[in-house]
């Protein structure tokens, strides 16, 4: 049997970044939304350039 429901998938940062649950765990452990930013960008240029 098909379902009208689409498979998982996870969402777009900013989408997260613009959620009131995200914040309010955000705010719950005493980090900003820059705090994360600031984490993801620091694994963007650390990570290994992917090779095909």
């Amino acid at each position: 049997m098909r379902s009208n429901v689409p498979p998982l998938s996870e969402p777009k940062i900013d989408d997260m970044f613009s959620d009131p649950v995200f914040h309010a765990v955000l705010k719950r452990d005493g980090l900003t939304v820059d705090d994360i930013r600031q984490v993801i960008e620091t694994y963007r240029q650390s990570k290994p350039e992917k090779t095909n």
